[in-house]
């Protein structure tokens, strides 16, 4: 049995949502002693555990994925919001320092900071090749970081205020979501290599492009400005299709042919069967963001 872990950031909750059933379980409640609002906005698992970074209370949270609690929580820097876990540390991206801060995930403690680009909103790994990527929505560009060299830092221009990048699977490309946020043009999706860093195709997407799941064949984008999701044939470099959802999708994440992805207007999580193009719902928290499949 397969479990969706949500981030609702209005609410200062995780949704556990059954993916068998297409049932929210329960909801995992974050609390502050210090703060009012939590704002739970990136996500991911390590070691039975699940680390979140929140927005608003400046913290990484750690809970106890059998036990369905939050069991710490600790002040990491300004405006978390993102997380990675990569041998027994949390890099946890902060938008308002503009950096990385890599906490000790046995010691309790904070190990150092990284700079990184402006406004630092999401960050991934490359395990295979030991490879840190944040990708900066306030100079427009992605930072890549040597884990065993914390000082070779590469940062590559990408196109306007992007949201997300991610590797591919076979770590031959970075795919990067070129929002255009707050303009009349349409995002893209763009596709650089990872030998000479430079970019290789740009395809356009929807309106706001804000999150993607990639795997070996496609990348689905999810495009917050007009309601819909699109299907990328990263192989052959060209948008399969649009599929209309409504309201304002954010998080996503794909297991088989299902599509889950966040309604950040409606609060609500659909499911997607992208051969049949049906379409399920179930409510869940407030403004749903960041999201994991366990």
């Amino acid at each position: 049995m397969r479990y969706l872990y949500i981030c609702n950031t209005s609410t200062d909750c995780i949704s556990k949502v059954n993916i068998d059933d297409f049932k929210e379980e329960s909801k995992i409640t974050l609390n502050d002693k210090d703060f009012n609002r939590i704002g739970p906005h990136g996500i991911c698992e390590y070691r039975g555990q699940i680390l979140v970074a929140n927005s608003y209370s400046n913290t990484l949270s750690i809970i106890d994925a059998k036990k369905g609690r939050e069991v710490d929580s600790y002040f990491i820097g300004m405006h978390c919001n993102d997380v990675v876990a990569y041998e027994d540390k949390a890099y946890v991206i902060c938008g308002d320092s503009n950096n990385i801060v890599v906490f000790d995930l046995i010691k309790k403690r904070v190990l150092e900071q990284i700079p990184c680009g402006n406004l630092p909103h999401s960050i991934v790994i490359d395990k295979q090749n030991k490879v840190i990527m944040t990708c900066n929505m306030g100079n427009d560009s992605i930072s890549l970081i040597d884990c065993k060299d914390k000082n070779n830092v590469k940062n590559i221009r990408v196109g306007e205020y992007p949201t997300r990048a991610t590797f591919t699977v076979d770590g031959k490309y970075i795919l990067v979501c070129e929002s255009n946020m707050g303009s009349d043009y349409k995002g893209s999706i763009g596709i650089i290599s990872t030998k000479n860093y430079r970019l290789l195709y740009r395809i356009s997407v929807g309106n706001s492009p804000v999150d993607m799941y990639c795997d070996e064949k496609v990348c689905i984008v999810s495009n917050f400005g007009d309601g819909t999701i699109s299907l990328i044939d990263i192989n052959y470099y060209e948008k399969i299709k649009d599929i209309i959802i409504g309201g304002m999708p954010i998080g996503i994440m794909k297991s088989g042919d299902d599509v889950y992805i966040g309604d950040n207007y409606k609060n609500l999580l659909l499911n997607i069967n992208i051969k049949e193009e049906s379409k399920k719902i179930i409510p869940i928290g407030g403004e749903p963001t960041g999201m994991i499949l366990i």
